[in-house]
């Protein structure tokens, strides 16, 4: 079964518009942009120079280091395991789904929970929104912060944000972004008032697609009304179009990296011995799931009827 598993690896950002189809599972990330299928390859002939193909126990392998965090910019987030959660449970909801691809993901969460458990507790890695907390309250002790978006990172967000501050949330989504308020006891702003918006001397945006949100001549007027301020933008591709940077109060999701990155020469070992766990896990499904197939197919009504006439 492992075999006929298909992994193409974009990046951020790439069009998958024509992928949406044929039991395909589809998730996109700040980093990558990962298609998977199963016994066919519908991405032939799609960004040859820069997309990565694997197939089999080796894709299966590469799945499980993307989800434990271990190919991310930033080593060992978990906010990965949250977006997989997410295009997993979107995956589950069309029509055309493939159940043997949704086997395979659904031992990949199992798998990489293993990992995380045995071989990545206390790598003490920084998540994208702890670290946003990180700047916004602890170093500079804001008492407001408004959040852009209403997805799994703004909920992670919120989820750090609202014992230290009070916490607004602005998002295209108004039906999710009050579920938002309700659940967390916040406020939300409308959608979208730059104005409102520029009131706030903090803000985190979870936000990304093509286009542009904020640009030069919106932080120009930002930056003069505040002495202490932080705008953080978390957001994939981009939504900001300004040469601003930290000195003017700008953080983009380079810094991010730069300021959860690890020492690998403390941590190079146990991540190491994970990536090692990782390929004997990979072996192993594989033989589980193959097992699992031929039994799946010598149980099927034409092999019991050939068995039983032999």
């Amino acid at each position: 079964m492992l075999n006929n598993l298909i992994l193409n690896n974009f990046p951020s950002g790439w069009d998958t518009s024509d992928l949406e189809s044929n039991g395909n599972f589809i998730m996109k990330t700040c980093q990558r942009t990962l298609v998977l299928s199963y016994d066919h390859n519908p991405c032939n002939g799609q960004g040859e120079s820069e997309r990565l193909h694997l197939s089999g126990q080796d894709a299966y392998s590469y799945l499980l280091e993307v989800i434990c965090g271990l190919k991310s910019q930033l080593v060992g987030e978990n906010e990965i395991v949250g977006q997989f959660k997410t295009a997993y449970k979107a995956y589950t909801a069309l029509d055309d789904i493939n159940t043997n691809l949704l086997l395979i993901i659904e031992k990949l969460f199992r798998d990489a929970k293993t990992i995380r458990s045995k071989y990545l507790l206390g790598l003490s890695q920084k998540t994208y929104a702890s670290i946003a907390r990180k700047q916004i309250v602890r170093q500079r002790d804001a008492q407001e912060v408004l959040i852009l978006g209403s997805g799994q990172l703004a909920e992670d967000l919120i989820n750090q944000f609202k014992k230290k501050a009070k916490v607004f949330v602005c998002a295209r989504n108004n039906e999710r972004v009050q579920e938002l308020a309700k659940e967390h006891g916040i406020e939300s702003i409308d959608w979208i008032n730059l104005d409102q918006v520029s009131e706030f001397a903090f803000i985190v945006n979870s936000i990304g697609f093509d286009g542009t949100l904020f640009d030069n001549d919106f932080f120009e007027a930002w930056t003069q009304k505040f002495e202490s301020k932080l705008f953080i933008d978390l957001g994939s591709p981009s939504i900001l179009e300004t040469e601003f940077g930290m000195d003017e109060g700008v953080m983009h999701l380079q810094d991010i990296f730069k300021e959860g990155a690890i020492h690998e020469s403390r941590k190079k070992q146990q991540i190491k011995k994970a990536r090692v766990a990782m390929e004997g896990i990979a072996a192993r499904r594989h033989k589980l799931l193959e097992t699992k197939l031929q039994t799946k197919i010598l149980n099927t009504p034409t092999n019991k009827t050939k068995i039983a006439y032999v």
